[in-house]
C-alpha cells in the first residue's frame, strides 16, 4: 500500500470510528469519495467486504453507489470471488433497493447488442449475484429471454434464474427437450423444493438420465419431497463405471448429509479418478459438519429463493463529547492525496 493510500486508509478507518459523534466525520468521507475516487473505493469495498453494520457502513455503500462504474465493476469476475460480490451487492440493496433493477438493466437485451451492456462472464457473475440477492418477480422481464440465449454460460444461469422464481414444472419440461446440459441440470435444480405431482414426475423420470448432473439434481429434488428409497438409488449410483456419475453421487452425499454414506465414501476416497476422489473428501468434510451442527446441508430444507437481507441497524448518535475525542482533524486541514 502507497503512502498516500495509507494515510487515506488511516483519515477514513478514523472518520468511520467517529462517525456518530463527530459531524464532520461525513464531510470527510464525502471530500475522499470526491478527490481520490479510485482509492476511496478501493478502501471503502474492503471495509463493506466485513460483517460490521454501522450508521458509517450505511454511509459508505451510499458514497460508493454514486460511482458511475460501480456495477460493471461488481460483475466482473476479476473484481472480486463470487460470495465477496454477492456481500457487497446486499450493502447496496440496503441502502438502494432499486440497485437489483439497475444491474439487470445491464444484461443483454433481446433486441440490443450495445457495447455497454455486459456479456459473456460479466453477465454470467450479474446473473448469480441478482439470484442469490434479488427476491420476487420483478427482474423477470428483464431475464425471461436470457435462457435463449446463444451465450451457453449466460443460458445457462438465466435458466437457474428464471426458473427459482416460476417453479414451474411446465416450464422445466420444456427446458429438459433442449440440447445443453447445463441448461438441463439447472432447470431441474430450480424445481427443488416442488413437491406436486408434477414436479415428482419430472424428478422420476430423470432420475436415469444420461447427464450426471441432471441425474444428480433430480435425486435431490426427490430427496427434498421426501421419497425414501433415494438413498439406495445413490449408493447404487457411486457404483456406476462413468467416473462423472461416480462424482456427482459423492456430491450429492455430502449435501443429504445422511451418515449412511459414510462407508461408501470412504471407498470413493481411494477412486481410481482424481475428481471422484477430491468430491468425497469434500462430501464427508459435509457430513461430519451437518452431524457437528455447523451448519444444515444445501437439502436439508427447501428454502424460499433469495431471501431478503435483515436491514443494517440504525445507530443511534450518542451525545455530543465535551472535548474532541481525537486531536486529528477531518475537515481537510491534516489530509492532503494527489492525483496521479
Amino acid at each position: 500500500m502507497s503512502p498516500n493510500l495509507q494515510l487515506a486508509a488511516s483519515y477514513l478507518d478514523r472518520a468511520m470510528a467517529e462517525f456518530d459523534v463527530n459531524p464532520v466525520a461525513a464531510r470527510f468521507l464525502r471530500r475522499l469519495a470526491k478527490e481520490v475516487p479510485d482509492a476511496f473505493f478501493s478502501l471503502a469495498v474492503d471495509r463493506l467486504s466485513s460483517d460490521a453494520k454501522s450508521n458509517a457502513h450505511r454511509f459508505l455503500a451510499m458514497l460508493v453507489l454514486r460511482q458511475d462504474s460501480l456495477l460493471k465493476r461488481l460483475a466482473n469476475p476479476a473484481f472480486s470471488t463470487r460470495d465477496n460480490a454477492v456481500i457487497l451487492f446486499r450493502r447496496f440493496l440496503e441502502v438502494d433497493p432499486l440497485s437489483d433493477v439497475r444491474l439487470a438493466q445491464l444484461l443483454p437485451s433481446r433486441n440490443s447488442h450495445s457495447p455497454d451492456l455486459l456479456n459473456g462472464s460479466q453477465a454470467e457473475r450479474a446473473l448469480d449475484i441478482l439470484d442469490a440477492t434479488s427476491s420476487g418477480r420483478r427482474l423477470l422481464p428483464f431475464v425471461l429471454h436470457l435462457p435463449e440465449n446463444g451465450d451457453p454460460r449466460i443460458s445457462a444461469k438465466a435458466t437457474l434464474f428464471v426458473g427459482h422464481r416460476i417453479k414451474s414444472p411446465e416450464w422445466t419440461a420444456r427446458q429438459l427437450c433442449r440440447p445443453d446440459q447445463r441448461v438441463r441440470a439447472n432447470a431441474v435444480e430450480a424445481l427443488w423444493g416442488v413437491k406436486g405431482p408434477e414436479a415428482i414426475r419430472i424428478f422420476e423420470d430423470h432420475r436415469d438420465d444420461s447427464n450426471n448432473r441432471v441425474v444428480g439434481n433430480s435425486l435431490m429434488g426427490l430427496h427434498i419431497a421426501q421419497r425414501h428409497d433415494v438413498d439406495t438409488t445413490i449408493l447404487a449410483n457411486s457404483q456406476h463405471p462413468n467416473f462423472a456419475m461416480r462424482a456427482t453421487t459423492a456430491w450429492a452425499m455430502g449435501k443429504i448429509g445422511n451418515s449412511v454414506f459414510y462407508d461408501r465414501l470412504a471407498q470413493l476416497v481411494r477412486d481410481e479418478h482424481a475428481e471422484v476422489r477430491s468430491i468425497a473428501v469434500r462430501a464427508i468434510a459435509d457430513l461430519r459438519r451437518t452431524e457437528a451442527k455447523e451448519e444444515k446441508p444445501v437439502a436439508a430444507e427447501a428454502m424460499p429463493a433469495n431471501a431478503s437481507p435483515a436491514p443494517i441497524p440504525q445507530v443511534a448518535a450518542g451525545p455530543e463529547p465535551a472535548k474532541p475525542i481525537v486531536d486529528l482533524r477531518l475537515d481537510g486541514s491534516s489530509f492532503r492525496a494527489r492525483r496521479k
